[in-house]
């Protein structure tokens, strides 16, 4: 009798704990097997918290076949069948492999798991396909249940969410301070990623004990069970636990997230300079653009440039006016700060704060739109409606919400002025703020920025540091 040399399989499709305890036992019984079978171990494999009725890739399993093929083993321990193989094609591929090299496979809980005569695999193949059966009945039953789970308004369970207990249904008041201190201080003005800073100085933890970060804290205030609903499949149902904000918080805080996309959510790519597309040639009208430009004492420093000719080669200014950067920006940014210290201003920036009832309108109108064409797929898909009924239907259901969305980034646009934080100045605002808030302030202010070709004198006008005539610049507002 050949001596018989042993990989030993073991797999656990759910630890919670992640320890791998699952793992560990079937190897000590396997083990175990292998001891009174008179072989010994040359291997073990495993994977830990990976289903074999999945589909996904095992890498133990893999390395397993591997060996085989290898003849580094001539038998296989495991568990029971189904911790080595759940699906019929994965045991018709382990009977290819195992088959013409006589290899033997034994299991703790149901013996020797013969391969090698046609009633053997006949025998595996029915406890796979019944394996099959019992996993694929368990994910419906598990679906069904967590539907009307849903439908009940009851908690998904899982992990903890912040602010309730582990139930999901009573709150905790320190949380909640926490969720709706990050709610109000965003739809202020302040980031994601300053609460998130500000939180952890604070030493206040997330559910889990971990950091903030602006995405965590961004979800703990975006999310629907704030204002007690249920989702499920992008299906909203009432809620049975109480809320933490009530639904004209939760609209401020849609208006301001819609505002901060207004800012960050157009390019692809970020600008690098304040001003550029902004910037236009007083001679020409030609769009400047930004240049390394050699100073007198042979330094290079960014200067605004009207270019002859584009990157093609197509004429497209006059290329006579040239001037720096630095001044030209410091310019306009003085005159941002004089302008909006007018009363005509102030009134504006109070406005753009609290009258956000047609953006809040605008919001609600979308998001219906957006469940009507929902419900749209929803019944051509249960056979409610022929696909010329659904098509018609689709096409007018979605120029409708485009519209809706153009009329929402365009009020979102204008009322991005709004974002400066209650009891900051525009300049304190402006010194805290990135360069997309910025450039967003300008935008909502400026039209374009005309530079005119230097007259002589102006070498000899100053202005702050630098030789510089701000006469030559003019501003065109918006408002």
């Amino acid at each position: 009798m050949q001596d018989l040399r042993f990989a030993i399989y073991a797999r656990i499709s759910r630890d919670r704990v992640g320890a791998g305890l699952g793992v560990e036992r079937q190897q000590e019984d396997c083990e175990s097997l292998v001891q009174q079978l008179g072989g010994t171990v040359a291997a073990s494999f495993s994977d830990n918290d990976i289903s074999a009725f999945s589909g996904k890739h095992r890498p133990g399993y893999e390395a397993l076949l591997q060996s085989i093929k290898a003849g580094e083993i001539n038998a296989v321990a495991a568990w029971h069948q189904d911790r080595l193989l759940r699906r019929t094609i994965d045991l018709e591929n382990y009977i290819d492999v195992c088959q013409p090299l006589n290899v033997a496979t034994y299991t703790v809980k149901a013996g020797q798991l013969d391969l090698t005569t046609p009633s053997g695999r006949a025998v595996a193949k029915t406890l796979a396909a019944w394996a099959s059966y019992e996993v694929e009945t368990s994910t419906d039953r598990v679906k069904a249940a967590k539907l009307q789970a849903a439908k009940s308004g009851l908690p998904s369970g899982g992990n903890r969410a912040y602010g309730y207990e582990q139930n999901g249904m009573v709150i905790i008041e320190d949380e909640a301070a926490v969720v709706r201190e990050a709610i109000k201080r965003f739809t202020s003005g302040d980031s994601w990623n300053r609460i998130a800073m500000d939180f952890n100085a604070r030493d206040i933890p997330t559910a889990k004990g971990n950091t903030w970060n602006a995405i965590n804290v961004h979800n703990i205030a975006n999310r629907k069970r704030n204002i007690s609903i249920r989702t499920h499949n992008r299906d909203e149902y009432p809620a049975q636990w109480p809320p933490l904000i009530d639904m004209e918080t939760w609209e401020d805080l849609q208006v301001a997230i819609k505002r901060g996309q207004a800012i960050y959510g157009k390019r692809t790519h970020a600008r690098k300079h304040l001003l550029t597309g902004f910037i236009f040639c007083g001679l020409c009208g030609n769009k400047m653009t930004i240049i390394n430009a050699q100073q007198r004492d042979g330094s290079y420093s960014p200067a605004f440039s009207c270019r002859r000719k584009n990157p093609r080669g197509e004429e497209t200014g006059c290329g006579k006016v040239k001037r720096k950067k630095d001044p030209v920006e410091d310019l306009v940014i003085d005159c941002i700060m004089y302008r909006l210290d007018t009363p005509d201003l102030a009134e504006m920036l109070a406005n753009s704060k609290s009258d956000t009832g047609e953006l809040k309108a605008l919001m609600r109108d979308h998001e219906a739109q957006s469940l009507r064409l929902q419900e749209i797929l929803n019944l051509y898909s249960t056979g409610g409606m022929t696909f010329d009924e659904y098509k018609t239907a689709k096409v007018a259901a979605s120029a409708r919400l485009d519209a809706l969305g153009r009329e929402l980034d365009k009020q979102s646009s204008c009322n991005t002025i709004g974002l400066i934080p209650a009891g900051q100045s525009v300049r304190e605002a402006w010194d805290k703020a990135d360069l997309p808030w910025r450039r967003q302030l300008v935008d909502t202010l400026i039209d374009k920025v005309l530079i005119f070709p230097k007259q002589p004198g102006d070498n000899k006008a100053r202005y702050k540091q630098w030789r510089f005539e701000p006469s030559r610049i003019e501003i065109s507002w918006k408002v």
